[in-house]
């Protein structure tokens, strides 16, 4: 079945969704997952001893062993005039992403059966054409051409567009909660799209990382003794403090649905649990939290807008699905935030959605040009096959205006005043020969001379 492939290219994870063509009609976006238990996977690329690339989880493990060739954070660098060092090799930003594009498009169609019909990609709202160029080259040199590049808060804006009604010029703020960030936007509807108001805002603070660093650092304090022996310097060491920080963040993640999580760790003195209360998860990551509606206005009011001038207040993320970050923003903008089931796959899905936007309006401008065709060549039957045409305007009156009198040349004159300039052209010759011999010395005091006299 036709398909389109969107894919958000997250500082600290990558999602996918496809909207598949059935007929005539696109069907709604639908996640796909990359890895085994999750709808996404860390952008995270490890290279390895044939050269090439492997990704997302497979990346994260070897990361443990080979640090040096595992490359992270490459989202932010595009455009840098300094490449970055993988292994014992520079490696541009731009191609990382490009290499970590493909490999989402491989495994999507291997699991789809055949390739996209078209790929969208939501980048930082930081990028702009200079960025998004280099992007498009490196795809191109892999032989993926058919890319569109959306920016990420006007993905998510077109992922809720798809399942909200969006009144034509309505203002809205996306605020996205990423790994290592947030950034907020103002857009304003203009059907198909969006368009951006204002300059967008970006900050490192806060993002997902500090609040999975929150848990973290408080599951060390607690269980000092237990992790008092543990190196990160040795690979044993890191690979178990890994795994505490992964049940962290599935203990943050848990916490937004569940009112407390039992936290499982093995640790070098045996398996131990440790409770976790979305109480005191919240006193942990409010100093966090309670930024994000203070940048919404931020931006708000960046775009020359105030918080009354928005129809809408949309949160996007992982991080949006904690109850305490959806409280602070309805408290502090008096408008509760729209926030999607599945938050962190808005902007894939959105991507999607703008995949199709692309594919249609291709196809209606193909289809326009065939059906002109069709009617110029199959117009035989006036009344079946040809369109209505407008009459001809009657014609306009003859307007009548009257030539300007203009006097024919006087030619008696021309020829009278032509040999008058040439018997004074004659005599100034025969006055200078005159003048020559009688002082042909000086012809000049000759000259001046003879006017004397």
């Amino acid at each position: 079945m036709p398909y389109v492939l969107g894919i958000h290219l997250g500082a600290t994870a990558t999602t996918a969704a496809v909207v598949r063509r059935e007929g005539s009609r696109w069907a709604a976006a639908v996640p796909v997952p990359l890895g085994p238990g999750a709808p996404g996977v860390p952008t995270v690329l490890c290279r390895v001893q044939d050269g090439s690339f492997v990704a997302g989880e497979d990346a994260r493990r070897q990361e443990l062993g080979y640090p040096a060739w595992t490359v992270r954070g490459f989202t932010r660098r595009v455009g840098d005039d300094l490449p970055m060092l993988v292994g014992n090799d520079f490696v541009s930003a731009q191609r990382l992403i490009a290499v970590l594009v493909e490999w989402v498009a491989d495994a999507v169609a291997h699991r789809q059966g055949h390739p996209p019909e078209h790929i969208a990609i939501a980048h930082s709202a930081s990028w702009g054409p200079h960025r998004s160029l280099l992007v498009h080259q490196e795809l191109a040199r892999l032989g993926i051409g058919e890319v569109t590049m959306v920016p990420e808060p006007v993905a998510v804006a077109l992922d809720y567009a798809s399942k909200q009604t969006v009144e034509e010029r309505s203002a809205l703020v996306v605020g996205s909660v990423g790994g290592s960030g947030f950034d907020a936007t103002v857009l304003r509807r203009r059907a198909p799209a969006f368009e951006v108001v204002g300059p967008p805002l970006e900050t490192d603070h806060p993002g997902g990382q500090d609040l999975d660093d929150a848990v973290f650092d408080l599951v060390r304090a607690e269980l000092a003794g237990e992790l008092a022996g543990v190196d990160p310097a040795d690979p044993r060491g890191r690979a178990l403090l890994a795994q505490v920080r992964q049940e962290c963040i599935r203990a943050k993640e848990a916490l937004s649905h569940q009112p407390g999580h039992l936290l499982r760790l093995d640790l070098p003195g045996g398996r131990t649990e440790f409770a976790l209360s979305r109480s005191r998860f919240e006193k942990l990551v409010r100093p966090h939290l309670e930024r994000v509606p203070e940048l919404l206005l931020q931006a708000v009011q960046s775009a020359s807008l105030a918080a009354d001038d928005l129809d809408a207040v949309v949160l996007a993320g992982g991080t949006a699905r904690v109850p305490l970050l959806r409280r602070l923003v309805a408290e502090r903008l008096e408008r509760t935030p729209e926030v999607d089931v599945v938050p962190e796959m808005a902007a894939a899905s959105g991507a999607a959605r703008a995949a199709v936007q692309v594919l249609s309006t291709d196809r209606d401008q193909a289809a326009a040009g065939e059906t002109s065709v069709l009617v110029r060549i199959e117009g035989s039957d006036e009344q079946d096959s040809e369109p209505e045409r407008e009459l001809p305007a009657a014609p306009r009156p003859p307007v009548e205006v009257a030539p300007l009198p203009i006097e024919p040349p006087d030619e008696e004159r021309a020829r009278r005043i032509k040999i008058i300039k040439l018997v004074v052209a004659a005599l100034l010759i025969a006055l200078g020969v005159v003048l020559t011999i009688i002082n042909p010395g000086d012809p000049l005091g000759g000259v001046f001379g003879a006017l004397r006299s």
